[in-house]
């Protein structure tokens, strides 16, 4: 075998929270491998597009970064790893621009198997598209460690991985394998880690992490919250995703309970239809998932609701989407998440009759859009006059404020200030709000 060569690398992220967190993992093994990781949209050697495939507009804009990628350096090696190079790796392999096509349970090995591309020597790359993937299941968690994050004042924590379950419309089970918890002591060191290194906020990322600890029958999220907030050096914490039948009371009364937890909630919705919702196997009705908003939101009305609502699924009325829409209505969410439904292939809902009309898909989600951003209107008017917790970060690129910042009800509000207050705590007094912005005034003297 010759020498494995090195150079610059660049990457780029398609999806979720958990993809960005894996991406930062990869960097530092090239990194480890003697890469120096460059810009994604300057000349590299290598570059790596971590893809999505939740939806078909995911699977595209996947393409669309591997072709961004060849017109940065026509003769660059170009690597797809993620969910659409697991599901689906000979249609990425198909793609001229690429060179290495690597599945999600590869990822931990994709440096190597780059660096030994470039120098010709991995005799199981031969010249053209070469595919691997790792077979499911997967046997083990692979963590991809992380130290630091470019760019963040928030640390991402990858906790769990993979789904159990077999939602009618979903290919995730098959991009990422069964549920698979992270060893507990392993995230409190990363997490006890991340603070040290000066992350103020830690989030936490998986497929699934309201599953956390069940598939071992160990200790679940709530346990795992508490011995997050014991650590001296985690200022603040925040959950990814969580299903409604995962926001048992234990786990609510732990995050109204615990300080440093954020109170914000994504609640994956999908639907408020009843009969929809069986359609599609999710495990909840309308009613039940209610119930679980309200164990937090009844008890601090200040909280950040969030949740992902489907539009268009296969046999969705009009008095189904009214359905959704009045439980919308009911209920305090301050976003919505909004997806036209995609069939995947490999799922049942793909086989499904009743499909709806896109310009009626169209319709539809534009409503909840409008919905959600007059919702999210309402929220923010209604915190001016009041005090908010933020983390500073560099402000928005739309000519507003110099710096801004994360509340832990998820609000963004833009201050102005020096570059010093970057990474800080600032209470602020939030001073006004509209479609676009928030923004507020730092309270001299609240900064730590």
């Amino acid at each position: 075998m010759g020498k494995l060569r090195s150079g610059t690398v660049g990457l780029t992220t398609v999806g979720c929270k958990l993809n960005q967190y894996e991406t930062e993992g990869i960097a530092e093994l090239f990194e480890e491998s003697g890469f120096t990781v460059v810009d994604f949209d300057t000349a590299a050697d290598v570059y790596v597009v971590n893809t999505c495939t939740v939806t078909m507009r995911s699977d595209y804009r996947s393409r669309q970064m591997v072709r961004r990628a060849a017109r940065r350096n026509p003769e660059a090696l170009i690597v797809a790893t993620g969910c659409y190079a697991q599901r689906d790796p000979e249609a990425l392999a198909g793609l001229p621009e690429i060179d290495l096509v690597v599945g999600n349970t590869a990822k931990p090995r994709i440096a190597v198997l780059a660096a030994q591309r470039l120098a010709g020597s991995d005799a199981d790359a031969p010249p053209g598209p070469a595919v691997v993937v790792d077979p499911f299941p997967a046997t083990s968690f692979e963590s991809l460690d992380i130290g630091r994050f470019r760019g963040y004042t928030r640390a991402f924590v990858k906790i769990q991985d993979g789904c159990d379950r077999r939602c009618t419309y979903c290919a995730v089970p098959d991009a990422r394998g069964p549920a698979r918890s992270r060893p507990f002591d392993e995230i409190v060191e990363q997490a006890g880690r991340l603070a040290s290194n000066g992350y103020r906020e830690i989030v936490l990322t998986g497929v699934h992490i309201g599953a956390f600890g069940a598939e071992a029958d160990g200790p679940r999220l709530p346990e795992l919250l508490v011995a997050l907030a014991a650590i001296e050096d985690v200022a603040r914490i925040r959950l990814g995703s969580v299903e409604p039948m995962e926001l048992t009371p234990a786990l609510a009364e732990t995050i109204l309970s615990l300080d440093k937890i954020c109170h914000h909630l994504h609640i994956p919705l999908e639907s408020g239809s009843d009969r929809i919702l069986a359609s599609m196997a999710r495990e909840y009705s309308r009613a039940q998932y209610a119930d679980a908003v309200r164990r937090v939101t009844d008890r601090d009305a200040a909280a950040g609701l969030g949740a992902d609502v489907m539009v268009g699924f296969p046999g969705e009325t009009e008095e189904d989407f009214a359905d959704t829409v009045a439980l919308i209505e009911e209920l305090p969410f301050t976003y919505l998440h909004v997806f036209a439904f995609s069939p995947r292939k490999g799922t049942a809902a793909a086989e499904m009759d009743g499909a709806v009309p896109s310009a009626e898909k169209k319709r539809r989600s534009r409503f909840l859009r409008e919905l959600s951003r007059a919702r999210s209107l309402a929220f923010r008017t209604g915190l001016v006059g009041s005090s908010l917790e933020i983390l500073v970060e560099e402000g928005s690129d739309r000519g507003g404020a110099p710096l801004s910042g994360l509340a832990g009800n998820y609000v963004r509000v833009e201050v102005g200030g020096e570059a010093s207050l970057k990474n800080m705590f600032a209470r602020v007094t939030v001073e006004g709000a509209d479609e676009e912005r928030t923004w507020g005034t730092v309270i001299p003297g609240a900064v730590w």
